[in-house]
């Protein structure tokens, strides 16, 4: 069994500390809430901060797009490049983390050690390679289309805060092999939709070409991502029969 799944001094809940009860609930009867009313009055805030915000940022302006007569940008213009240039500079910041998040799941694994049934380490070399290559091929196609790699785009911004805890997972020498590999099921599972938005998008502008080479690095998320969710549930089965999956 891992060191999670033990027994411990954890005095997060109330049981814990029953004989503390009534004097809790006394205090909350004895200093009430300072205001009334509900939540209410938060939306209401959130909907004057909504309309006085900026967007949460923005794609560059067409003069700094590198102008070549056979850009694919030029061709579409206007809402259907930045909605394209747009996801695929997602894919990209998403790609790049994930080479990282990688790289941080092998360092635990060469800390802790694998499990039966679970992934060995040059499976996981190759995720994080396969993760690489896919940045790769995703600045080169902005760069094919005139557009700039290094542009941190809107959706790119979203998607750095929505997974913005996984690294803090992976990385916390608390963590064990297996709880990381959950952080990397989220990672897959989102990794894997977005490259089906991404070939849906260049179908429908025309560009088959990098439609079939998004289509192959799908292909392989969702390799990526049969693997992880196998190797988690094979962990979980051996929490389950007491098994010590923190290290084999």
């Amino acid at each position: 069994m891992n060191a999670s799944m033990k027994i411990g001094p954890n005095r997060t809940g109330i049981a814990t500390a029953d004989r503390d009860v009534d004097d809790v609930a006394e205090a909350v009867r004895e200093f009430p809430p300072t205001s009334e009313g509900d939540d209410t009055g938060i939306a209401e805030v959130l909907a004057v901060s909504v309309a006085e915000a900026d967007p949460i940022g923005t794609l560059p302006p067409p003069a700094s797009l590198k102008q070549t007569a056979k850009s694919v940008l030029q061709r579409l213009r206007g809402h259907r490049a930045s909605v394209f240039v747009d996801k695929l500079g997602e894919r990209l910041a998403f790609e790049r983390a994930g080479t990282r998040l990688y790289d941080a799941l092998i360092a635990k694994y060469d800390a802790l050690g694998g499990f039966s049934g679970g992934p060995e380490r040059e499976d996981l070399v190759e995720f994080r390679n396969r993760e690489a290559m896919h940045f790769m091929l995703l600045a080169e196609t902005l760069n094919r289309l005139g557009a700039d790699p290094t542009v941190v785009t809107p959706s790119a911004d979203v998607t750095a805060v929505l997974s913005g805890g996984l690294p803090q997972v992976v990385n916390d020498p608390r963590t064990d092999f297996l709880q990381c590999l959950q952080a990397i099921l989220v990672a897959e599972l989102a990794d894997t939709d977005g490259w089906t938005v991404l070939v849906s998008l260049a179908r429908e502008i025309g560009e088959d070409q990098s439609a079939a080479d998004f289509e192959s690095a799908l292909a392989e998320e969702e390799r990526h991502l049969a693997n992880v969710r196998r190797w988690l549930q094979t962990g979980v089965r051996g929490q389950l029969e007491g098994e010590d999956v923190a290290a084999e």
